[in-house]
């Protein structure tokens, strides 16, 4: 027997939301403090719970009020007044249901591009470049899927909760699902394309590349969902099934983006290791520093007679760790240790004129056949 949707949605929402809470207790395990989460986490913890908070309580009221979807030959001469106003409430909670799973969706995009821009900087520079036009992709799209939605499809914009309406591009939404789609399934797609075969060209242990690819694929997931989504929106318009997909494909969709930050979090609870304790870790934070990078500068600094005892002492304690500890989105165990968050750490400080220096380690790359 199918879970009613007030149920489902709110099994969904305690997942996505739990998620998001794991991924913010692991970035403050990390570094310490709140104040070295960063710019993706700020857009995940803020926006997207606020968005996904939304979508969820308008969604619910949606299905309990209804709307303007109904068949062409539907009679709506025989409700009344009452029952009219009410339909009307619903349309226009389906209004603010389609915006709110529309950000839910792209704000988990734009966070995962995020990281994946940071993942590539060091990388092939053909697949830094893909991933600088899949943002403006993704940018560009949203933005044209949004003066469509609000400008276009259905003239006037009040017709979107007019009931009945004189359309069924404001009630079906066909034309802007149609562009929603391929937009939102090719983005992802792309997406797919550019991490797993650099990952799978990469240096590191087949044990961790393994674990990589299995956490990046879940983005399959996400991809499935919105097909099914996509699918049920155009086969079936007027039973309400795709709004079951709309949570669905949102939920997917904020932990796909926040599972590869749960590492540490999994770390501290169950007391798990690195996937290989004689590898140097792989890392995508801006701020982390290679051990390689370290003692070339103390190399060059000693030659040149230049180097201060404290820069020296920072060395020392580099070395002397041999490899670095660090998740797969993290800073170094070193300025863990230190109670110092990224950007205070004296250890970023000695490197400032390098803050956009690489955040993956190139020895994890193979070159190009």
């Amino acid at each position: 027997m199918a879970m009613p949707f007030s149920r489902e949605s709110w099994v969904w929402y305690i997942c996505g939301i739990g998620m998001i809470i794991a991924r913010l207790i692991a970035r403050r395990i990390l570094f310490r403090s709140l104040r070295g989460l960063q710019i993706d986490d700020w857009i995940m913890s803020i926006f997207t719970f606020t968005c996904y908070t939304a979508l969820m309580v308008v969604s619910n009221r949606w299905e309990k009020a209804r709307s303007n979807l109904e068949p062409r030959d539907f009679d709506f001469s025989a409700f009344g007044e009452d029952q009219i106003s009410r339909r009307v409430y619903g349309s226009k909670m389906m209004i603010v249901t389609e915006q709110m799973q529309i950000s839910v969706v792209w704000s988990c995009k734009v966070c995962l591009l995020i990281m994946y821009y940071r993942l590539t900087r060091t990388a092939q520079r053909i697949e830094h470049i893909a991933i600088r036009i899949l943002f403006a992709y993704v940018a560009l799209g949203y933005i044209a899927m949004q003066v469509l939605y609000f400008a276009v499809w259905c003239r006037p914009f009040p017709e979107y909760y007019a009931v009945p309406t004189n359309s069924i591009q404001c009630n079906t939404l066909l034309h802007h699902r149609i562009t929603k789609a391929i937009i939102n399934i090719s983005s992802d797609l792309v997406m797919l394309t550019i991490a797993l075969p650099m990952l799978l060209r990469s240096r590191l242990p087949w044990k961790r590349k393994l674990v990589l690819c299995g956490i990046f694929s879940l983005g399959i997931f996400t991809v499935a969902a919105a097909a099914l989504n996509s699918y049920y929106s155009f086969s079936d318009p007027y039973s309400g099934t795709w709004m079951f997909w709309y949570i669905r494909e949102a939920s997917m969709a904020i932990i796909v983006a926040n599972v590869p930050f749960t590492w540490t979090l999994l770390r501290e609870v169950f007391e798990v290791g690195d996937f290989d304790e004689n590898v140097q870790a792989w890392t995508f934070h801006p701020h982390a520093r290679t051990v390689s990078i370290a003692t070339n500068v103390t190399q060059q600094t000693a030659s040149s007679g230049l180097h201060t005892r404290t820069r020296g002492s920072q060395v020392d304690m580099h070395e002397s760790k041999g490899t670095q500890s660090t998740t797969l989105v993290g800073l170094s165990s070193l300025d863990a240790e230190k109670g110092q968050s990224p950007a205070k750490s004296s250890a970023s400080e000695d490197f400032d004129m390098d803050l956009e220096i690489q955040t993956i380690r190139t020895h994890d790359f193979a070159p190009p056949l």
